[in-house]
């Protein structure tokens, strides 16, 4: 009889291109999956990028053991070592990401990086490639370098042969994932690698996650003007508008060097999305130093940023400083980002109304189709045609919001 299995993923997209991989790995090597309820094993893809990412895992693995007292628990993905004695207590397996091809409950093990594994997609039209693992950048606040390792890229034919035969069974939207995407170094560069992929002919869209500024080059600014499927759409994580600030994160650039790289790209291509990271409460974040992210961010008009709450983690350097700002304060200044981007966002959406753009449909919710658009904005489209998920559609903008634009189908 099979072993069961079940996975819950934490964080960012990175884990959930390791939990196809996962999947594919327990299937070839003869689980089967199941409810949670009901599985042998319960697989929790961890993230340690923040404190309460890691107190979901606590909660999660009490309810899990009350609805199956059967269940093995195996925790694998961001796990910090600082948190692993912890978590051996609450677990039956603590598994290393890097070594999944390995893992002792399998079967079939292969003596093979774990970014080989073929995955097993969730989406028939949309997927992640991994490029890279890991981070040699240490910013001061982070875990990355600590639960993934040292960065380590994978070989540009392997990647090249994946993307490849995803185009051919159809794929439309293509992300290239790694912590520090942008510092690959296979066998060409990053801006070359994205020039091969874009040779590759079919109807498809390209992106990319996640960029640091510091490997954001001129080369690969310019694959924004030159490469015909890379999209209009740039995730580059400030974190802080302070140069003090920026310092203590060991972020390797100034604000300054952060504006000549956006206008940099504002210039080769005006139509870009630009979406970005920010930390607010960071020790020693005074209210000037508030105020310089505050301008900067209204410079640059984003059209989306993620902003985090300051919580400090074992191992990295900023858990020795001070957390000095209160959670209220921090609660505070991440309101007033939030409104100032609400106001730039909405402002830049109102440009969209009554423009006909092209839309890749992902998904249906009730009456609606739910898409993006080619620079990643969120649509909603009315209409009564059918088989809709998975395809371009032309779409006319007619209302929006901050986050949101609505339209019908031309």
């Amino acid at each position: 009889m099979k072993q069961t299995y079940n996975i819950i993923t934490y964080g960012c997209q990175m884990n959930k291109s390791d939990s196809e991989r996962i999947e594919s790995v327990l299937e070839s090597s003869g689980f089967k999956k199941s409810s949670l309820n009901k599985a042998d094993y319960a697989f929790l893809n961890l993230c340690s990028v923040r404190q309460s990412a890691v107190d979901r895992v606590w909660g999660k693995i009490n309810q899990l053991k009350k609805q199956n007292n059967k269940v093995k628990i195996v925790l694998t993905g961001c796990i910090l070592p600082k948190e692993k004695d912890k978590l051996k207590k609450k677990a039956d397996y603590l598994l290393n990401i890097n070594n999944l091809m390995q893992w002792p409950i399998l079967k079939n093990k292969k003596d093979k990086e774990y970014l080989c594994a073929q995955p097993k997609l969730t989406s028939q039209f949309e997927a992640y490639v991994p490029i890279m693992t890991g981070c040699n950048n240490f910013c001061s606040y982070c875990a990355v370098p600590y639960t993934r390792g040292r960065e380590k890229s994978r070989p540009t034919k392997d990647i090249l042969n994946e993307v490849n035969k995803l185009i051919v069974q159809g794929y439309k939207f293509i992300t290239l994932l790694g912590q520090n995407v942008n510092s690959y170094n296979g066998q060409i560069n990053f801006p070359k690698l994205l020039k091969k992929i874009d040779k590759i002919p079919g109807d498809y869209w390209l992106s990319f996650l996640t960029s640091h500024p510091k490997d954001m080059t001129d080369e690969l600014i310019e694959c924004f003007k030159t490469c015909k499927h890379l999209i209009p759409y740039l995730h580059l994580p400030i974190q802080a508008g302070s140069n003090k600030i920026l310092k203590a994160m060991n972020r390797k650039y100034t604000n300054q060097d952060y504006l000549k790289l956006i206008n940099k790209v504002k210039k080769i291509n005006p139509d870009i999305n630009l979406s970005t990271d920010i930390i607010v409460g960071f020790p020693k974040e005074t209210k000037k130093d508030f105020n310089d992210t505050i301008s900067i961010i209204k410079k640059i008009k984003y059209d989306m940023a993620y902003i985090a709450q300051y919580s400090p983690r074992p191992n990295t350097v900023a858990e020795k400083l001070d957390d000095n700002i209160t959670k209220e304060e921090k609660k505070k200044r991440e309101k007033v980002l939030t409104e100032i981007l609400k106001k730039t966002a909405l402002q830049k959406n109102k440009k969209m109304v009554n423009k006909t753009i092209e839309v890749l449909v992902e998904n249906k919710k009730d009456k609606y189709y739910i898409g993006k658009t080619r620079n990643f904005k969120n649509v909603k489209i009315k209409t009564n045609k059918q088989n809709l998920v998975g395809k371009f559609i032309k779409v006319k903008i007619i209302k929006i919001t901050e986050w949101n634009l609505e339209g019908t189908i031309i």
